[in-house]
């Protein structure tokens, strides 16, 4: 007899309690799925917004365009890859936009001649804003005759744009442009001094004109 009721206790007992055990742990590796789900999703929002961020932080904040220090860390990266020319490109007479018709007209008129220099170049070139009235563009060609074409586009291009006060009142725009042909080798802040020299010289050469040149080449 206790032979018997051990054999029915020993075959019942572990049935009866197996199922609630595995209904224990499918439920445990039921939420640990959705606990890993729920985390995947956390981190790539969190991923998501650190690219907006370091997006936010490489852009100035008036033209959209790249800030200086993103402008030359992605102009040094993609010169690793190809060759390329720089153009430094200053707004005309800015102080005297900004001393007539004031400050908001002034951001207007700068935000005008950033989206009209964007307009103007190509999708494999890059454009910054490097200075108060002052941008910088890395086109993808170190071609003399193509190089200053397109500077000679952009140039035209901002005599061309209708900016007006809320009063209706025409501010006429123009940009001086220096330029180097080739900036492959070296360091890209020489060619930058380069750069802003010849535009310099475009502004002693009455403004509204573009001043370009190859790239000095050193000695080995």
């Amino acid at each position: 007899m206790h032979n018997k009721m051990g054999f029915v206790i020993a075959t019942i007992c572990p049935l009866t309690i197996t199922p609630p055990i595995s209904l224990m742990v499918f439920r445990q590796s039921e939420r640990l799925r959705v606990t890993l789900i729920q985390l995947g999703q956390v981190m790539q929002q969190l991923e998501e917004t650190n690219a907006k961020l370091l997006e936010k932080a490489s852009r100035d904040s008036m033209t959209g365009l790249l800030n200086r220090e993103a402008f030359f860390t992605h102009v040094d990266r993609v010169r690793r890859q190809s060759s390329g020319s720089l153009l430094i490109i200053d707004a005309d007479h800015f102080k005297k936009i900004n001393d007539q018709h004031g400050h908001y007209n002034g951001d207007g008129a700068l935000t005008a001649i950033a989206h009209c220099i964007s307009r103007s170049i190509g999708e494999q070139d890059s454009i910054g804003r490097i200075g108060g009235e002052e941008f910088a563009v890395f086109l993808a060609s170190e071609h003399e005759d193509e190089v200053r074409a397109i500077a000679e586009i952009v140039r035209k291009d901002v005599t061309l744009i209708d900016f007006r006060t809320p009063e209706n009142e025409r501010v006429p725009l123009s940009v001086s442009i220096g330029g180097v042909i080739d900036v492959s080798g070296g360091a890209i802040a020489d060619h930058f001094q380069t750069a802003d020299r010849r535009l310099y010289e475009a502004k002693r050469n009455g403004r509204n004109c573009v001043i370009i040149k190859p790239a000095m080449k050193t000695a080995a």
